[in-house]
């Protein structure tokens, strides 16, 4: 029997480490690898102060673990339960997206949007214009970064994005997002119930960051 195509943190840090030598200024987060291709329990994000506990065997984020300038507390051998919650999105196909990169697509999108968000928070003047709620301390990182994009897009406060306000989301993740060819359908991929627009819970859950149990979280 062949073995299964694992995806090994040390691939991962290889190409963040290539991606980050051509973008120095990204703020690419590069995983910390431990033996036999597993994810150390603590990654951090260098340029934000962020750490964050993972899964060992897939790297995925533990949520409500992040901490900023400091080490979160992690269990060394936490690894992914098959029971999983069920996630719409787990075994959703994105479209021209090759079998394997759509969380590397997903990971550097959230990468993005993190870095987006710490430099607006870091420099949002108190005149500015940027709606800056008080974050809710019970989410995560993950999960604030998404609430905060979200009403950036949502310009009429309709809560949800419609047409028109997915313009900008569609140039953002063209631009931003590795590999470009994943991006192409993304917003149809986030669209769960094809009403031409995308909900707070469909674009946390398009981003894998819906909370466990899919509740669903009032602001």
């Amino acid at each position: 029997r062949l073995p299964e195509k694992v995806h090994s943190c040390d691939q991962e840090r290889q190409s963040a480490l290539e991606e980050a030598r051509q973008n120095p200024r990204e703020g690419i987060v590069i995983p910390e690898c431990a033996p036999g291709g597993l994810y150390k329990p603590v990654q951090c994000h260098q340029s934000t102060g962020y750490c964050w506990c993972v899964l060992v065997d897939t790297g995925r984020p533990l949520p409500g673990t992040s901490t900023r300038y400091e080490t979160p507390v992690c269990e060394s051998d936490a690894r992914s339960k098959s029971t999983e919650i069920d996630d719409p999105f787990k075994d959703r196909e994105l479209p021209g997206c090759p079998e394997g990169k759509k969380v590397e697509f997903i990971t550097s999108l959230l990468d993005a949007l993190t870095t987006d968000m710490v430099q607006a928070i870091n420099s949002a003047a108190p005149t500015g214009g940027g709606r800056f709620s008080e974050p809710d301390p019970s989410h995560t990182l993950e999960e604030r970064v998404v609430h905060w994009y979200f009403s950036q897009l949502d310009n009429n406060s309709s809560n949800d994005i419609n047409k028109r306000e997915l313009k900008p989301f569609k140039r953002y993740v063209k631009k931003k997002a590795k590999p470009k060819k994943c991006a192409r359908r993304f917003t149809d991929y986030c669209d769960l119930n094809k009403d031409k627009s995308i909900s707070l819970q469909e674009l946390k859950g398009c981003l894998g960051v819906s909370k466990e149990g899919g509740k669903c979280l009032s602001f």
